[in-house]
């Protein structure tokens, strides 16, 4: 087990922080039968993932707005699909609150949080098997009624890597983040980026497979493999999860969980908070033009003639972007009651409650 870190210097009861202009290369959406996706999400929620817990599923309804974070990033795409991972997502923000809880747990040392954590997934990992649903603030099983209608959507091919990948990612990925965290093994700025993207704890390489069933692709693994498509990805997979670690580091670190950019700066390199808001600003940028960079190769070469290649691709841009969005408007991060004002730079008023925007300014000549 490697030293500690640094503790993080955290959110004091009121900071200031300059949220600089950051580029939005991409384009995002809504998809036109949106209202009716929303509707019938939090039906689902309300009888299926929270049932006879209607102040909890309100609450996350209103928290992490789902249906519109998917609405907007698969908003070309088939309703029913749509609203199959509309209810995957707010099943996964449940399954990781779960694990940040247990992960963070006040008063309890490394090794009891990790152990909390392993017996926890090991449950999950036993029903999914057949085995009985856990006792469980949320129905468990949930994820029984999604899988069924996975079933009946998508390929057998493209079912089995989907289980796989739900699997793979739900127990194992997550698993293996907790215990890098809590034995500090996530040291420096790569071994984040690799444990959240490569790795894919930000739940990238999940939604990579989620994207082809909503597309209902079963592309050639060789064409996914090709070196100008993994860079391109690499790229897309930074672009996915770095706005949430810019957006989402005030309620996280607030709350004692450490596990993004922003306090990783903090704590490794001394970064102030201006300076480490700024650093992942950059790289946001960054990532999107190099993302650009490899989607031109990709298009100008024979890669372009594989089919449902582009489209893929096209749509991992649609994700980012609407995550990107997305980010600003949840009050998940920003939170309770957190209505965003379409404001996306300027001086931030933060509090361990709520991230407060600067006023919406006035059109030039406007008195």
């Amino acid at each position: 087990m490697t030293t500690p870190l640094p503790p993080c210097p955290g959110i004091d009861e009121e900071s200031f922080v300059v949220f600089p202009h950051v580029t939005q290369r991409f384009t995002c959406g809504l998809h036109p039968d949106y209202y009716n996706i929303l509707g019938r999400h939090e039906e689902w929620v309300r009888t299926k993932l929270l049932p006879g817990q209607r102040e909890a599923a309100e609450q996350i309804l209103a928290d992490n707005l789902s249906a519109l974070f998917v609405s907007m990033s698969y908003y070309r795409l088939d309703t029913e699909k749509v609203l199959d991972v509309c209810n995957l997502t707010d099943w996964l923000f449940f399954h990781d609150n779960d694990v940040a809880r247990l992960r963070t747990g006040a008063g309890d040392s490394d090794a009891h949080r990790e152990n909390a954590v392993n017996d926890y997934l090991e449950s999950l990992k036993k029903m999914l098997e057949g085995g009985p649903a856990p006792d469980e603030p949320w129905a468990m099983d949930s994820i029984n009624d999604l899988i069924a209608r996975f079933a009946a959507k998508a390929t057998p091919e493209g079912f089995t890597r989907l289980v796989e990948a739900f699997d793979h990612y739900s127990t194992v990925t997550i698993g293996d983040e907790a215990t890098n965290l809590l034995r500090n093994q996530v040291t420096d700025l790569d071994s984040y980026r690799h444990m959240r993207a490569a790795d894919g704890s930000s739940a990238t390489i999940f939604y990579h497979i989620v994207t082809q069933y909503v597309l209902g692709l079963d592309i050639d693994q060789t064409a996914l493999k090709h070196e100008s498509v993994e860079r391109y990805w690499a790229a897309i997979m930074d672009y996915w999860y770095l706005p949430n670690d810019l957006l989402s580091f005030r309620a996280e670190c607030a709350r004692g969980d450490h596990n993004n950019a922003i306090c990783l700066l903090r704590r490794t390199q001394g970064a102030t908070l201006q300076e480490a808001v700024d650093t992942v600003a950059r790289m946001i940028d960054h990532c999107q033009d190099t993302a650009v960079r490899h989607w031109n190769e990709i298009t100008e070469s024979r890669l372009a003639d594989v089919p449902g290649l582009l489209p893929l691709l096209e749509t991992f841009q649609h994700i980012g972007a609407a995550n990107h969005r997305w980010s600003f408007m949840a009050p998940r991060y920003h939170g309770r009651g957190f209505v965003w004002n379409g404001v996306l730079k300027g001086e931030l008023r933060l509090t361990p409650s709520h991230t407060y925007f600067p006023d919406v300014p006035t059109l030039e000549g406007i008195r």
